[in-house]
């Protein structure tokens, strides 16, 4: 699929060296986008990533611990400036970190898992706004169906984080919309990356691909589909809003 309107657009995707993050910059780049490839500990991968990227357009590599205020906005601001602008913005940095359940979790825990899931969204978006606005360009959250269904065991912390980015990107698309910026959400199921690999055994995924009525487990670029059609003008009035994407495994009225 390509839309048209994207082409040229000035993307950037935090948390893009591996999954969803790394499809959803590729998939920007077929679209004949510039776009900021993202990483905090995962140089390697945020290259391949690159690589990638440059097969089809352009992009930059930014490195930043986006749970920390300045190397946020100096992030936001190294691309803004190599790019000439932002017009959509895809937070998806996030991580289980681990299992805890809340009967034995840390303090510490706990602060990491909103700081990387919950705080990292704020300060990324807040630093990107005035670029935003000059482009009423868009936003995509990556959450999870997590946030509405509490999670499995010891991921608790976790689901209520994601909970707090989906009652955020309501609130960021009604204060944003006097400025014609659009603010969405991507739910992911039960995907296919390396997060699962490390906190989901083998019987536990098979188990899961069962249960789905499409009968199988995502993969990253189905949900890159997802956020590509929100930041393109097919949604061009939608915001406020999130598409799950889990095979049918959570459905809802």
């Amino acid at each position: 699929m390509i839309y048209e309107d994207l082409k040229g657009r000035k993307v950037l995707v935090t948390g893009s060296s591996s999954g969803i993050g790394s499809a959803t910059a590729v998939l920007f780049s077929r679209q004949g986008c510039f776009v900021g490839v993202h990483y905090f500990r995962t140089k390697d991968g945020a290259q391949k990533t690159l690589e990638q990227v440059k097969k089809n357009s352009d992009g930059l590599l930014l490195r930043a611990d986006v749970r920390d205020e300045k190397q946020a906005e100096e992030m936001v601001e190294q691309f803004a400036g190599e790019a000439g602008g932002i017009d959509v913005l895809v937070n998806n940095a996030g991580s289980l970190i681990d299992r805890q359940p809340f009967e034995t979790a840390t303090v510490d825990y706990h602060d990491d898992v909103y700081a990387t899931n919950v705080r990292s969204v704020f300060l990324v978006t807040r630093s990107a706004l005035p670029y935003l606005k000059k482009s009423k360009g868009n936003i995509i959250n990556i959450g999870s169906v997590a946030g509405h269904t509490g999670g499995a065991h010891g991921s608790g912390m976790y689901s209520g984080a994601k909970a707090a980015v989906a009652t955020e990107t309501m609130s960021m698309a009604n204060e944003f919309a006097k400025y014609r910026i659009r603010v969405n959400s991507v739910l992911p199921g039960f995907i296919e990356t390396r997060f699962h690999q490390q906190f989901s055994t083998a019987q536990r995924r098979k188990e899961v691909a069962e249960q789905t009525p499409l009968g199988r487990n995502g993969t990253a670029e189905d949900v890159a589909k997802a956020v590509l059609f929100l930041a393109s003008e097919a949604a061009g009035f939608i915001t406020g809003e999130y598409i799950a994407v889990n095979g049918g495994l959570y459905m809802r009225a």
